[in-house]
C-alpha cells in the first residue's frame, strides 16, 4: 500500500511520540497498572508543554493499557481531542505493526498526530522513523518527529521534552 500521508506545499508531518507517565509496579497484569499520582503529574505536565508550544493536534492514537489510556486522558482534554485506541502499540508489538497500522489511517495530509505508548516500542518507533538509535524514553516523555512524509527513516528529532515532576 502506498503511504497515505504527503507534504503539502512546505507544512511537514509531524509525529508526537508519548510514553506513558510513570505507573503502579504491579497490578493483576500489565496491561491494568495504572499511573502513580506522580504518573498523573507527569502527563498533565506533557499535555501543557505540547499546548505551550503550538502544536494543533489531528489525531490521539493511544495503546489500550491503562497507564497509556490515563495518560492519553490528559492530552485529550488540553486539546479537545478524541482518543483512538490502538493494539498495536502494546509494549510487545513490532514498531513495524505499529507503523504499518498507522499508515492506513485516513488522516489529514501534513498532520500532527499524537501515539502514547510503551517502552520498548516508543523507542523502536523512534529507530524505525527516524533511522537513528534511541537512548530510550523517560516516563511521560515527548518526543516530536518532522517528516516529508510518512515513511520510514526520513523523520527527524526537532524536539524533545521529559517532565521534571
Amino acid at each position: 500500500m502506498s503511504s497515505l500521508f504527503y507534504l503539502i506545499g512546505d507544512k511537514l508531518m509531524n509525529i508526537i511520540l508519548i510514553r506513558h507517565g510513570q505507573a503502579e509496579s504491579f497490578a493483576s497484569d500489565d496491561a491494568s497498572r495504572m499511573l502513580t499520582t506522580q504518573g498523573e503529574h507527569q502527563s498533565q505536565q506533557t499535555a501543557a508543554w505540547l499546548l505551550n508550544q503550538g502544536y494543533q493536534l489531528d489525531a490521539l492514537i493511544v495503546s489500550p493499557y491503562k497507564r497509556a489510556q490515563q495518560t492519553a486522558y490528559h492530552v485529550a482534554q488540553v486539546f479537545d481531542i478524541p482518543i483512538t485506541s490502538c493494539d498495536q502499540i502494546t509494549p510487545d508489538n513490532s514498531a513495524q505493526a505499529a507503523f504499518e497500522w498507522l499508515d492506513e489511517l485516513l488522516l489529514p495530509e501534513s498532520a500532527t498526530i499524537a501515539v502514547v505508548c510503551h517502552m520498548p516500542i516508543v523507542a523502536s518507533l523512534v529507530m524505525l522513523l527516524t533511522g537513528e538509535s534511541s537512548a530510550g524514553f523517560s516516563v511521560a516523555e515527548a518526543q516530536v518527529i518532522e517528516m516529508p512524509m510518512f515513511t520510514t527513516g526520513l523523520g527527524k528529532v526537532i524536539a524533545r521534552f521529559v517532565p521534571t515532576v
